[in-house]
């Protein structure tokens, strides 16, 4: 007869298995025998917890979980007679704290923007490879890092406009989407730039592109606006939001701009230097010269003035320069949009604003740059968007001078 197998007595079992007269594994904060029955244990009492959640059991009629047509646990088929099967989790594997902080919802809106943004913007964006890397791979990254959530947003905001620009039949809805997001972007990037001492190493790149990509969404978001509600005629040009959107930016990041510079970030700045003229804009550039200088042309008092003559002069002088890298490069870069705004003089962006007409014949040969751009969605329409407000404005005797802007972005 073999020997009787030893046990040894406890009474620190748990006081409804004590009243059951059966025997307490004495797992904390609630034992076994509580566990499987989904009643409430004196440990987790004596604890000050909560009795365990996610407990789903056939004894609680009102949160009974059929899963007769479901996997079970184990990968194995669940019964086939329609009996249900009670699903439990120990409170030690998942922690009472963190179950009751997790949010019960995920917006599915911003995962399909999330990945539409992975699989399908970047490239949208830029025409070198190792810049899409950085939008694909690196920005993502640092969004989840980042503690204001601006850069996030942004994020989303483009990716929802690029699906408004790709859908045509969801348009409006992807558009208030976009703006939800954009409007919280602009508002996290006001809230740190509100004082020099916000701006630091750790958070000035994700500032930057945050800001890059506001500025994206305000040159793409009017030309989608007039494909829902096209306007009835031609309004006069004003300055559009993005150019003011860019310098001011750039004025407020100037002061870190050796950290960008520096940064993981760089590529995104395209490192352009003056390689000299090029044949083909180099006539176009003379007129503007003669314009700016000729006493016989129309308002000649205008350039009188040596402050305001040589802030056209300045304007030209970068925008050469800019069609020069352009042609030099031999492909498409991005970056050439925001270097001429960054680049003229507050005086000749007074004239702009002020809507002389110099201003607005230079500004309409800018916008050639433009059109040499519009194989990305967000550029697309824009330079005649913009060229086709400033024939508005100008008075009849200037119009002759927009001869080249025109024949380059309409062609003939």
């Amino acid at each position: 007869m073999p020997p009787r197998r030893t046990h040894t007595k406890s009474r620190a079992g748990c006081a409804k298995c004590k009243k059951r007269r059966i025997k307490c594994d004495e797992v904390h904060p609630s034992c076994g025998n509580c566990v499987k029955h989904a009643i409430e244990c004196d440990f987790a009492i004596a604890a000050g917890m909560s009795p365990p959640t996610g407990i789903i059991s056939a004894a609680s009629s009102s949160s009974e979980l059929p899963v007769s047509s479901l996997m079970s646990l184990d990968g194995t088929p669940s019964p086939g007679n329609g009996q249900q099967v009670t699903i439990t989790h120990q409170q030690g594997f998942f922690p009472q704290s963190a179950v009751a902080t997790v949010s019960p919802a995920i917006n599915m809106t911003d995962m399909e923007l999330l990945h539409h943004w992975t699989m399908s913007v970047p490239s949208s964006l830029t025409g070198k490879d190792d810049v899409e890397f950085i939008w694909r791979d690196v920005i993502p990254r640092l969004a989840f890092r980042e503690s204001q959530g601006c850069l996030v947003h942004a994020i989303l905001a483009i990716s929802a406009l690029h699906l408004a620009f790709i859908e045509p039949d969801k348009r409006a809805q992807r558009m208030c989407i976009a703006a939800d997001h954009y409007g919280e972007a602009v508002r996290g990037v006001k809230d740190n730039v509100g004082a020099p001492t916000t701006i630091k190493k750790d958070n000035c790149e994700g500032l930057f592109v945050s800001s890059t990509l506001i500025v994206v969404y305000a040159i793409a978001n009017p030309m989608l606006t007039e494909k829902i509600n096209p306007p009835t005629e031609i309004p006069p040009w004003t300055t559009p939001a993005w150019l003011p959107l860019i310098r001011g930016v750039h004025s407020i990041l100037k002061e870190v701009w050796t950290w960008i510079e520096t940064g993981g970030l760089s590529p995104l700045l395209g490192g352009h230097t003056y390689v000299g003229d090029s044949a083909g804009e180099d006539e176009a550039m003379n007129t503007l010269f003669r314009i700016c200088t000729d006493k016989r042309e129309e308002d000649a008092d205008e350039i009188k003035d040596s402050a305001v003559s040589q802030a056209y002069f300045g304007a030209i002088h970068e925008l050469q320069k800019n069609f020069a890298n352009e042609i030099a490069l031999r492909r498409k870069m991005v970056s050439l949009i925001f270097i001429w705004p960054i680049c003229v003089s507050d005086a000749f962006f007074a004239l702009l604003q002020e809507r002389r007409p110099r201003a607005l014949i230079i500004f309409a040969h800018y916008c050639v740059l433009l059109k040499k751009l519009e194989g990305f969605w967000w550029v697309e329409g824009r330079a005649n968007y913009e060229l086709e407000r400033i024939e508005r404005t100008l008075p009849e005797p200037w119009k002759k001078w927009l001869e080249w802007p025109v024949k380059m972005i309409r062609g003939g």
